[in-house]
């Protein structure tokens, strides 16, 4: 699943965060993320926020906001439309079970910054774990997020209990100030587009990815709306497919459940081929480079194979493109799994 974030009091009009919204929704984008305390936000923040949530429940859409200590004893939390409440800091282990039991809404926690002795003091102290949920934190200054091992050791512990995770991916289009230098939670997605590192988080067994930063061009909404639960969408530059390969790149394909040691190859790529596959551009096989089989290859004529190393050249062999900025999700694809491409020059 994944979601959009927003920001009131930190330059974005209430006009434009509203038309945010709508466009998200018609692309049947349901989950909000929204801070209730960014240090450089204005006085608008709470009273765009009403409008931004009454809207949001119009829409049919899930809120989460984030919200520290220091701001929660200013507002009458209670009277905002809220999915869930993330506590950022300042909260006691036994002000956390208390809010979890009752507030009339889900209760998120920093998942950055929780272990196991802390989930075990929090259900010490008779917190509804089953009312609670955790979210990652973004990290505005570049080479600050996350690594991908330590992410996932902390996430084995919040599948353990059963509770939901969140986690953010930065956009490219337009990131959000003061820094403007993307609001990812895993540092490795700093750069590259949504539709990746969206994949790479949900096939991770995140529940909920979040935009971090708002907003998202209306490509970069196309392509997470359009992401696929169980098809790997992998981007890949053409290098001037002839007829009969593009009918092999197309459609969904299924990584043979013995696919090879170096490779992804597809099982059904043989029998999408209605045309010949002549000799072109056999060069070099870099590494992620997407390979078809010529007419040489006798009756492998029109095997379609992702490389996950370097290899090389073979006049039997045409290099039809280039999906190494999918490097994340090529090295996830397991024997059995479907992929797909997202077809560029």
């Amino acid at each position: 699943m994944v979601g959009i974030s927003l920001y009131t009091g930190m330059g974005y009009s209430l006009a434009d965060n509203l038309e945010y919204l709508e466009k998200a929704s018609e692309l049947g984008i349901k989950e909000v993320f929204t801070s209730l305390h960014i240090p450089e936000a204005d006085s608008n923040v709470y009273n765009e926020a009403e409008e931004i949530l009454l809207k949001a429940k119009q829409l049919g859409m899930m809120v989460t906001a984030d919200i520290s200590k220091h701001y929660i004893d200013k507002t009458d939390i209670k009277k905002y439309n809220l999915y869930a409440l993330r506590l950022d800091f300042g909260f006691s282990v036994k002000e956390i079970a208390g809010l979890s039991r009752e507030l009339p809404f889900r209760i998120q926690l920093n998942a950055s910054t929780v272990s196991d002795k802390y989930l075990d003091e929090l259900i010490q102290n008779g917190a509804s774990i089953a009312n609670m949920e955790v979210c990652h934190n973004y990290y505005p200054r570049n080479n600050t997020g996350m690594a991908y091992g330590l992410f996932m050791e902390r996430n084995r512990c919040f599948m353990k209990h059963g509770m939901k995770i969140a986690a953010f991916i930065p956009l490219q289009h337009q990131r959000r100030g003061p820094l403007h230098e993307g609001l990812p939670t895993l540092e490795c997605h700093r750069a590259i587009r949504p539709v990746i590192s969206a994949q790479h988080l949900l096939h991770s067994g995140i529940d909920t990815v979040y935009t971090g930063d708002a907003f998202a061009s209306e490509e970069e909404l196309k392509s997470i709306s359009g992401i696929k639960k169980d098809v790997y969408s992998i981007p890949i530059r053409l290098f001037g497919p002839s007829e009969g390969e593009m009918q092999v790149l197309s459609g969904v394909h299924t990584n043979r459940m013995d696919p090879g040691e170096y490779v992804i190859r597809s099982q059904e790529a043989r029998l999408k081929k209605h045309e010949k596959i002549l000799q072109h551009n056999t060069a070099q096989r870099k590494r992620y480079s997407v390979t078809i089989d010529n007419e040489g290859y006798l009756r492998y004529e029109g095997e379609l194979q992702i490389l996950k190393r370097e290899l090389q050249s073979d006049d039997r062999v045409n290099v039809a493109g280039d999906a190494s900025e999918a490097e994340l999700l090529i090295e996830m694809i397991k024997p059995g799994e479907a992929f797909e491409f997202i077809l560029s020059d």
